[in-house]
């Protein structure tokens, strides 16, 4: 009995990992379109200078790349 219940929990744990390192194709970012990387300004004019700055890190992704 206790071999059978340890099995199901190395299983269930098995399960866990490998959904979360699934191997298959992940939703490439939209914002950064992958890289991770922004680079961005559009117009505000509350900002000094009339324009808004995103620069480094992909915020939607937080540098990953993958969403």
């Amino acid at each position: 009995m206790e071999m059978f219940v340890i099995t199901i929990v190395i299983m269930i744990v098995a399960i866990i990992v490998f959904s979360r390192l699934s191997l298959g194709p992940k939703m490439k970012c939209t914002r950064c379109e992958g890289t991770g990387q922004v680079n961005e300004r559009w117009p505000d004019p509350k900002e000094p200078g009339g324009w808004h700055r995103v620069e480094g890190r992909c915020p939607k992704c937080k540098g990953k790349g993958k969403v």
